[in-house]
């Protein structure tokens, strides 16, 4: 009999002891007594051999569902660096990447994966038009008759690519994002058989065993769309960046722009993307304002931006205006005592939404009347502050009375497609929404967008918060069919200064300022930051711990359970910080960990 260790999901970083009749080679599936239930796990090297525990003290496993690895050597690979990475458990990262019916333990054909020789390479494709950008990559696929993984942050540019394939190709391929759950894993068996040498899809298609994949090509890599919603959080570009080196894969990254660690690589703008002719800025402070009932700030509607909307109408064109600000009103609070008007439940913002006459919080999400007085001082006279969408939805209507105005506003409601709108509404009108409407743009070619507070973009209390607003606004200007005559009307109380200016000159401009003052700070890329949620009752542990092995953190000043660390030392803490995450530690509480790479 021999000990075997094996990662079984949770949050602990723990690899379990078992006995067996043999040893199993790292990554085998095997069925394991857990508690009062049997899970399934992967077999994993030992780390801790001496801590493994007496064998007449060891459970057998209770059945090897596979003989042979059942995963390539690059996508095992894949799931152990990501676990090493992102501070996870092996169990964790494999649940991560892989299906469900995976780690269920649904049956596998045995497979021997030989591994492809080479080393990995990156090639770099940043075309502003996405047209462009999209017949390299068919030319990529077309010119090559190895295994190849194309991926898209929406499910709207996947589909635009497939459409452009020949037909004899598509037979050789698969549209990912098409498939049912079900189907999915029938063809994610398929692509480990090597019956399907190419797949094109989203995220759901990142880490599919396509066997002796040659090729991943990632577009708009810079894109948000790429980051995960839930634990882990990573930004998929990463990981599949690792993953091709372990395949010895070519990595083909493009976009409309790089991120700022693929711009370290590029170094320059090719200069091909100027847009200074289609961009109107307007200082708001100039500019008309309307007031709207019950709410103590003006909401600021140039007249630049009703001149391009008016124009774009009568063109047969839509416009598209942005405000990042759901409901009504962004708060309530109180004339007298200042005071807003927070959650009963757990103390967050609570949003107005005036269609439906209460307050939603944003953080749990507790709906509750507006008051008639204040929670605080019992004053009789509430305000609302900043106003939203749906007082923008208003002054729209009173200032297009013909036109068509379409609010999307809901929380959690999918935007539809643009040729289900333009199906539905037979002329061009004005679409209100956050920067999710953005989207519309693969299929409804606005002739203006109007960026309502674009200051507010760049307001976030985030490192990278300029270069998000700067890569949105960038993504209205070129996103969809027919950009170049698209006119961008930014609103700002300093317009055409700072990371705006960077707008008319191009991405190389602005990654150069922007780089230049993340060195200095010594801020991502240049330095990890890593943010630690840990139980409140064991943060102060942490941070003498963290302190006496010499790491630079703070504690959050929002968050009482978080604490910040700055570092390049990943070895180190993950060698400090592993006690925390014993499986001993379950019931009390095991600490998450989110990092910031770039």
């Amino acid at each position: 009999m021999e000990i075997v260790s094996v990662a079984v999901p949770g949050p602990w970083w723990t690899d379990l002891s078992y006995m067996y009749r043999s040893s199993l080679p790292p990554g085998t599936r095997v069925r394991v007594p857990l508690g009062t239930s049997s899970r399934v796990g992967l077999t994993v090297t030992a780390e801790d051999q001496e801590n493994a525990g007496h064998p007449d003290d060891l459970k057998e496993i209770i059945d090897a569902i596979d003989h042979l690895p059942p995963l390539p050597d690059e996508l095992w690979r894949t799931v152990c660096w990501l676990a090493k990475t992102w501070f996870i458990g092996k169990g964790m990262a494999a649940k991560t990447l892989l299906p469900a019916s995976f780690l269920a333990g649904e049956p596998l054909e045995e497979i021997y994966h030989k591994p492809r020789p080479g080393p990995s390479s990156v090639k770099y494709v940043y075309e502003p038009r996405d047209s462009d950008r999209m017949e390299i990559y068919r030319d990529i696929l077309t010119a090559s008759e190895v295994p190849l993984l194309a991926l898209f942050p929406e499910l709207s540019g996947a589909k635009k690519f497939w459409d452009m394939l020949p037909a004899p190709l598509k037979g050789e391929g698969i549209l990912w994002p098409d498939l049912s759950k079900g189907k999915q894993w029938d063809f994610w068996k398929r692509s480990r058989k090597g019956e399907i040498r190419f797949a094109v899809g989203c995220q759901t298609a990142s880490f599919i065993p396509i066997s002796g994949l040659s090729t991943i090509i990632v577009d708009e890599e810079n894109s948000g769309a790429w980051k995960t919603q839930k634990h882990p959080l990573f930004h998929h570009r990463t990981i599949l960046a690792a993953r091709a080196g372990f395949a010895g894969a070519g990595l083909i990254l493009g976009g409309r722009m790089p991120s700022a660690k693929a711009f370290l690589q590029v170094g320059r703008d090719p200069g091909r993307s100027r847009i200074r002719e289609r961009l109107i800025f307007v200082d708001m402070k100039d500019s008309s304002s309307y007031s709207s009932d019950g709410i103590k700030d003006r909401l600021p509607i140039s007249r630049p931006l009703i001149r391009e909307t008016r124009d774009s109408l009568e063109n047969g064109r839509w416009a598209l205006w942005i405000l990042d600000r759901k409901g009504y009103a962004g708060e309530i609070f109180c004339e007298d005592c200042g005071s807003p008007v927070r959650c009963p439940k757990c103390g967050g913002v609570m949003r107005w939404e005036g269609k439906t006459g209460q307050l939603r919080c944003l953080d749990c999400g507790k709906k509750e009347p507006v008051p008639e007085k204040c929670p605080t001082c019992g004053g009789p006279f509430l305000e609302g502050q900043r106003p939203g969408l749906e007082a923008l939805e208003e002054h729209a209507r009173s200032l297009f009375r013909r036109a068509e105005i379409i609010l999307f506003s809901e929380d959690g409601a999918k935007i539809p497609s643009g040729i289900s709108i333009m199906k539905k509404h037979q002329e061009a009108g004005i679409i209100l929404g956050t920067r999710k409407i953005l989207s519309l743009t693969d299929e409804i070619s606005p002739g203006t967008v109007g960026w309502i507070d674009a200051d507010a973009e760049a307001r976030v209390e985030e490192y990278d918060a300029k270069a998000r607003a700067f890569s949105l606004m960038w993504e209205s200007a070129w996103r969809g069919e027919a950009p170049d005559s698209r006119k961008i009307v930014i609103q700002s109380r300093r317009p055409d200064k700072n990371w705006q200016q960077a707008l008319g000159i191009g991405w190389g401009h602005f990654w150069d300022r922007e780089l230049k003052e993340r060195r200095e700070w010594e801020l991502p890329p240049f330095v990890p930051m890593l943010r630690i949620d840990i139980p409140a009752f064991k943060r102060k542990r942490l941070a003498q711990d963290l302190e006496q092995a010499g790491f630079d953190f703070w504690e959050s000043e929002e968050r009482a359970e978080s604490i910040w660390v700055r570092t390049k030392r990943f070895g180190a803490l993950r060698k400090m910080i592993a006690p925390y995450f014993d499986i001993k530690n379950t019931r009390s509480g095991i600490p998450r960990i989110t990092i910031k790479l770039d």
